[in-house]
């Protein structure tokens, strides 16, 4: 059988790496599992991620997709556009689940929250910061408010429904939410 490609090999060990991570939990997370799952030699996975952690942290990251950040021309078209363009990655039970076992993990291992820290802003820059970089310089939202408050805003009202009401997520009433949204942003 000839050797994948590397593009073909990637995507095996992340989809493989996804499931190890499912199944058997950051502390049960192995490359030699990734390896005999996806059918790819370690020393291949070891060529794409020389750190486990970092393999870890691609495959959660292949559950999501980075949609581009909405230019409605308003700041109540581009909350609405983003609402609508984010909820599909937390719909996804899937990547909704690899995301709570990372968090988990996280809140135990302060190293592995800096490594995703790390990889999410060199690898996939947030379309809420883009957005909120442009509200800011327009002038549309408070002076005062940071980034991280405002990607709270934005993403809590998703991920606490993640994780306590999952089969209301496509339910969500994205007007309404974005009219609580615009109150909390608003000068």
């Amino acid at each position: 059988m000839p050797r994948p490609r590397s593009e073909e090999a990637r995507e095996k060990m992340l989809s493989a790496a996804a499931e190890v991570l499912l199944e058997r939990g950051v502390p049960g997370f192995s490359l030699l599992e990734v390896s005999r799952r996806s059918g790819v030699a370690k020393t291949t996975i070891l060529r794409h991620f020389p750190d486990t952690r970092e393999l870890l942290l691609a495959a959660v990251d292949s559950t999501v997709t980075y949609p581009d950040p909405p230019d409605t021309g308003t700041l109540r078209g581009d909350i609405l556009e983003t609402l609508r363009r984010i909820r599909p990655n937390f719909s996804n039970r899937r990547a909704n689940a690899v995301h709570h076992e990372l968090f988990a993990a996280m809140s135990r291992d302060p190293d592995l929250r800096r490594l995703n820290r790390e990889y999410v802003a060199a690898n996939h820059p947030s379309p809420v910061m883009t957005v909120w970089e442009r509200w800011r310089e327009r002038g549309e939202i408070c002076a005062d408010l940071d980034f991280a408050t405002v990607f709270e805003i934005i993403d809590g009202p998703f991920t606490i429904r993640s994780i306590v009401f999952p089969e209301t997520l496509d339910d969500m009433d994205l007007d309404a939410l974005t009219d609580r949204i615009l109150m909390q942003l608003m000068p």
